[in-house]
């Protein structure tokens, strides 16, 4: 619930002041794929777990439920280092869908190589910066507002991919 600050553009000597609430550890936790088809276009799975962690359980319905249940041909994961990757319930969704998921795993520590980290950063550190929500509901629909945003944008999609060093569009 507590806002990420950012430099702001207020006018010079009048610093902004962010009116925080108590402390809290409410949250709002959103699991992502970005999808790239052979065709080149890119679609944006997600799904809002307010108040919780994503953890194994948690990504295996996410991936089950949103991707596989979606997208109708092979799909290659790549997942980075959080723990949920290497969770033994995702190991038996890969089982199950064996025939068509195959499960990569970026080096350790390259989140320069991850297309979902710029989304993170566009998403965090530029649309929701400096936002203070008043409960765990406003923050919620603002986030679900703004990766709506962009998961209907083909360009901004295009260009999470395009801000890695991996040559996906070749």
């Amino acid at each position: 619930m507590a806002p990420l600050v950012r430099t702001s553009l207020a006018v010079a000597g009048r610093t902004p002041v962010l009116a925080v609430p108590g402390r809290s550890r409410q949250k709002v936790s959103v699991v992502a794929a970005l999808c790239r088809s052979p065709a080149g276009r890119v679609r944006l799975y997600h799904e809002s777990l307010p108040g919780r962690d994503v953890d194994g359980v948690a990504y295996a319905d996410f991936l089950r439920g949103r991707v596989l249940a979606r997208v109708g041909g092979p799909v290659v994961l790549l997942h980075d280092g959080l723990s949920a990757h290497r969770d033994e319930g995702v190991g038996f969704l890969a089982d199950d869908y064996a025939a068509r998921l195959a499960v990569e795993e970026f080096p350790p520590y390259s989140p320069e190589l991850n297309p979902v980290e710029p989304l993170w950063n566009w998403l965090k550190d530029k649309e929701l910066a400096n936002f203070v929500p008043d409960d765990l509901t406003q923050l919620l629909l603002a986030a679900e507002h703004m990766i709506s945003i962009a998961a209907h944008d083909q360009r901004r999609l295009r260009s999470f991919f395009e801000a890695t060093p991996l040559g996906w569009w070749d």
